[in-house]
């Protein structure tokens, strides 16, 4: 089995039979929409062959958030097959990150960490959680996450134990290590 490095938009149909497919190669995807966007159908990337439907209508249950900017997708949270294959990856503007083994990104953005530095916590306060500085900022939840672990690692910002939530540093070049924030 050859892994999907990106995927590649194959249409859009008001049918899952129909964007099933639609999708004949690994990393191929779909959308459905019936008047709201409905599902994404995506040939599992990991190369097993399964057709992956990921639901995108939060009136269903638990949704994933499509975000379409630049011509590209962006899905969150990450894709974790629970069966099968087990494949786990990030879909980020059309490229596929692989959570199983070191995959990096190379996304940097100056701009976007002075945005985020300005709003994350005092020393003291209960830290803020990635995704809602994106929603605040009205940016991919992704490209927060690593901007926050980029503030991290300039040792301006501190994360907590899980690595999710982030606040400023309680002093510039102040040990990483100095605050734990063990709420997520």
């Amino acid at each position: 089995m050859v892994r999907a490095s990106s995927i590649k938009l194959r249409g859009t149909t008001e049918r899952h039979s129909d964007a099933v497919d639609l999708v004949p190669q690994a990393g191929d995807v779909a959308l459905v929409r019936r008047g709201a966007l409905r599902s994404l159908a995506i040939r599992c990337p990991d190369g097993c062959g399964e057709v992956i439907s990921v639901n995108l209508d939060p009136r269903t249950g638990p949704a994933w958030k499509l975000y379409d900017r630049e011509d590209s997708l962006t899905l969150f949270p990450s894709v974790w097959r629970e069966s099968g294959c087990e494949a786990h990856f990030i879909l980020w503007r059309n490229r596929l990150i692989w959570c199983d083994v070191s995959d990096p990104h190379s996304w940097r953005s100056e701009d976007l960490k002075r945005r985020i530095h300005k709003l994350l916590p005092a020393p003291g306060l209960q830290h803020a959680h990635y995704a809602d500085l994106a929603m605040q900022l009205d940016v991919i939840p992704w490209e927060a996450l690593w901007t926050c672990q980029a503030l991290v690692a300039d040792r301006v910002a501190v994360s907590s134990e899980k690595g999710s939530r982030f606040g400023l540093a309680s002093a510039p070049n102040a040990p990483r290590s100095s605050q734990v924030d063990r709420t997520a």
